[in-house]
């Protein structure tokens, strides 16, 4: 009789420690597969010196620690005027939304920038189609835009070589 209760109690704990780690297991898988989903679902970003650039985020002139040239233009997306901040090798176009200083663009057209992919002026075609894939908007012939949340990522490419790279705030 001992026997049997302690075969039944053993059965009982070894199937609610394998329980245990299945139920485990898949809260991790689920955790993992809503942490790459929220990856997809943010919005491109520019990386400069372990700083992050988002277009639609708050700009700040100390975030970037280096000289700009600064000049303003009527706001083509916005009312009032935009600010371009022109660093050595990109530049950023800001406009105020709500009251703000807004990321609107980033804008790089020399080979010493690179997505965070890791693309960059005077890659080929096939190296941003390596990196991003073919789920692209073509426009005017060859400009290449991806999207992601509410940023879009253009190329542009002459005779297969990307010749800017920008990324857009998108506002419609």
């Amino acid at each position: 009789m001992w026997k049997k209760i302690i075969f039944l109690i053993v059965s009982i704990t070894i199937i609610v420690v394998a329980v245990g780690l299945i139920m485990k297991n898949s809260k991790e898988k689920t955790k993992e597969s809503n942490t790459e989903n929220s990856k997809s679902n943010t919005a491109f970003s520019v990386k400069y010196r372990g700083e992050e650039i988002v277009p639609g985020t708050e700009f700040s002139v100390n975030k970037i620690d280096e000289e700009a040239n600064i000049s303003e233009i009527p706001s083509c997306a916005f009312d009032g005027i935009d600010k371009i901040y022109t660093y050595k090798n990109f530049e950023i176009i800001v406009a105020s939304v709500n009251g703000k200083d807004t990321i609107y663009s980033v804008y790089f057209d020399n080979d010493e920038m690179e997505t965070t992919e890791g693309v960059k002026v005077t890659d080929t075609k096939d190296h941003m189609i390596e990196k991003y894939g073919t789920d692209y908007e073509q426009k005017l012939g060859n400009k290449y835009i991806y999207l992601n949340g509410n940023v879009e990522l253009s190329f542009i490419i002459e005779s297969d070589i990307i010749t800017a790279i920008e990324y857009t705030l998108v506002t419609e």
